[in-house]
Order: C-alpha cells, then sequence, then structure tokens
C-alpha cells in the first residue's frame, strides 16, 4: 500500500487562531465522517477513539508534530488527513510545545500490521530535518500534500538480501504493556511484524495426568508478537521494550526472545 492513495488533498485543512488538544480531535472527527459517512460510525464514535488513544499515552511525539490515530470496525479502507495550525495547537506534547502539523491516521481494525507501517512511514518522514517546517509552510492543501510526498521516500525493495536481520519475539499477558511496546515498534522504520493471539499452557495442561496441579486462573490476555528488524536496529528497540517490561523479578507477563536470522527473503502485507 502506497500512503499517497490515501492522503488526498481534500483531506488537508489549514487553520489559523488558538486550538486546544480538544479541537485537533474534533477537528479530525469532523474531517473523517466526511470522508466515511455517518453510517459507518458516528463523528462521536470517532472522537471517542481518538480520544482513547490519547489516554494511552499523547501523540504529540514533539518538535510541533502530532500524529492522532485510532482504529474503527466498520471501514474497509484507511482514512489519513492532514491538518496545518499557523498558530499552534495546545496538545500535551512531549516536548511540551505547540503542534503545528497534525497527521491522522485512522485504520480498519482488521489491518493492524498496515496501520503500523503507515505509522512508521509518517514518522519517518516528519523526522527528516527541516520536513516540518518545510511542509507546515505551504499555503493550500495541494502544496502541503506534494511537500509531504517529497520527503516520503519509498522504500528500498533490494537490499533484504544485504543486510543483517533479527526477529524479535514477544510474549505479552498485559495488555496496558501490550500497547506501550506496539508504539514503540510503530517508530521502528524498517521492520515486517505480525500480532497473534495466544494461549495459556494451563489451558491445556489442566487435561493431562498431572492437570489438577494447574488449577490457577489463566489470563485473559495473551498476544504474540513477532517482528523482523535490521540488526542495528534490535538492539535499540530491545532497550526500549526492556524500559517498559522492567526489571527482575517484575517481568512476569512478558517475555521478550531476540534470534538471529540467518535466512531471509520477502515482506509482509495485510
Amino acid at each position: 500500500m502506497d500512503i499517497s492513495e490515501y492522503l488526498l488533498s481534500e483531506m488537508i485543512e489549514i487553520k489559523s487562531g488558538h486550538h486546544t488538544k480538544e479541537d485537533v480531535l474534533e477537528n479530525i472527527s469532523e474531517m473523517v465522517i466526511k470522508k466515511i459517512g455517518a453510517q459507518a460510525h458516528t463523528k462521536h464514535e470517532v472522537l471517542r477513539k481518538l480520544r482513547e488513544r490519547e489516554e494511552i499515552g499523547t501523540t504529540g511525539f514533539g518538535n510541533h508534530i502530532a500524529i492522532p490515530h485510532c482504529a474503527l470496525s466498520n471501514i474497509d479502507d484507511f482514512v489519513i488527513g492532514m491538518i496545518v495550525y499557523n498558530d499552534g495547537a495546545d496538545f500535551d506534547s512531549m516536548d511540551e510545545k505547540p503542534v503545528k502539523l497534525a497527521v491522522f491516521i485512522i485504520a480498519p481494525e482488521k489491518k493492524k500490521n498496515q496501520h503500523i507501517r503507515f505509522l512508521s512511514e509518517v514518522s519517518g518522514v516528519l523526522r527528516q530535518p527541516g520536513a516540518m517546517e518545510d511542509i507546515s509552510s505551504q499555503i493550500n492543501s495541494v502544496a502541503v500534500r506534494e511537500r509531504f510526498l517529497k520527503y516520503a521516500l519509498p522504500s528500498s525493495k533490494d537490499k533484504k538480501q544485504k543486510e543483517e536481520y533479527a526477529l524479535l519475539n514477544i510474549f505479552c499477558q498485559e495488555e496496558k504493556k501490550f500497547n506501550e511496546i506496539m508504539d514503540i515498534l510503530s517508530f521502528i522504520k524498517e521492520r515486517d511484524i505480525s500480532v497473534y493471539d495466544g494461549y495459556d499452557a494451563k489451558n491445556f495442561m489442566k487435561k493431562t495426568l498431572f492437570g489438577k496441579m494447574w488449577i490457577d486462573a489463566t489470563s485473559k490476555f495473551h498476544k504474540l508478537i513477532f517482528v523482523v528488524v535490521p540488526s542495528e536496529l534490535a538492539n535499540d528497540a530491545i532497550r526500549k521494550i526492556n524500559n517498559v517490561i522492567g526489571t527482575l523479578p517484575d517481568r512476569k507477563g512478558v517475555m521478550l526472545i531476540m534470534q538471529k536470522i540467518d535466512y531471509i527473503s520477502g515482506y509482509l502485507k495485510d
């Protein structure tokens, strides 16, 4: 999927005057409903989903940039847009700077992998030196789109065989930590990722000869994350994930394994 197929000039707005974080989320919700129609979701439902995501942690990542995003159940395609705030918006950003450029991504719930890919791509574009200033200084939506796509460099498809890659296996039984880990992974530019539902071993051990020993309640939440990343990025990812997991003996419910990949070919898609 190419982000240029979803980032259309009619989904880009430029606003002046003072705005709050709630204003930004309201603006996004209104733009999304105009695109998908009220039959799929109401403005209130979109706004609620965006608020829920912000409660996990602000999407104001600093340097005047925010990437609000959420997933909806009744849409089939992505809705991606941008809002330029000429005078800045108070967004509770990590660096406390006002947001001047908000790029929003509304994803279908069933397309989690591509959701993460788009988040990574947008983050990579906006973190390039001078990109935010250049994009947000344009005077109309067409120019904003063209300038953004100028920085959105296509990924190279022929270098995967030339680099060393690692496989991260993350087993998570805590939903809060799962969400925090997924946020970390979304910022890795080059990676393939899959998420699977898992089941506690206790579900199966109860049926064995010594099944009565397995009487403790099983975890209701259990996710398996498999991530392929360039080896040069793996250590930094592990360090950040360890900050979320915590130190022993507080790591119950989360396990992280890294393996070196001897051979790799191909890419994942939804």
